[in-house]
């Protein structure tokens, strides 16, 4: 796929991702109760989830865990990047203004590798275990503190509600 092929599926998943997030805020005006029953039911799927992958060693899909971090604020420094590998797969974190942003691929010239089980990935995604914890379970080569900082958006996000926005989407 080319360079221009891949511009408007970025635009449509960013554009899907600002929608998400706006009707989620809506619902937290308008609904709280559901919403709240809404975030806990997909929190407990996504845990579930998993739980099932890492047990049975399938490759799981981390991309889909990753787009709840993309866009939160980060320590990451711009221009310093990690690569991060669950299973077969490979994701280049960055920094663009403070916040997180993912890619799928290898990151080129990364500061830091880390490699980790799904297993170990989606406890850092859910809250059952820490940075420090990931880190720890993991193989990291290159900068250890650039990890450290790539992953740290990745800390229980499927466990905090995503920040509510204040504008409208776009395409709406």
């Amino acid at each position: 796929m080319t360079a221009s092929a891949t511009a408007p599926t970025r635009e449509k998943a960013e554009r899907a991702r600002e929608d998400c997030e706006y009707v989620r805020s809506l619902l937290n005006v308008r609904q709280p109760q559901f919403a709240a029953a809404l975030e806990a039911a997909a929190r407990k799927l996504l845990r579930d989830h998993g739980t099932v992958c890492a047990s049975s060693q399938r490759s799981s899909q981390p991309g889909w865990g990753l787009l709840a971090a993309a866009g939160r604020p980060t320590a990451l420094p711009d221009g310093q990047t990690c690569e991060l590998r669950v299973g077969p797969e490979f994701f280049y974190l960055g920094s663009d203004a403070g916040t997180l942003t993912v890619r799928r691929g290898p990151a080129p010239d990364g500061d830091a590798v880390v490699t980790m089980s799904a297993g170990t990935f989606y406890s850092l995604l859910t809250g059952q275990t820490t940075v420090t914890g990931a880190v720890r379970h993991s193989t990291v080569n290159g900068d250890t503190e650039i990890a450290r900082r790539a992953l740290e958006p990745l800390a229980a996000v499927l466990a905090k509600p995503a920040p509510s926005l204040t504008s409208e989407p776009a395409g709406i």
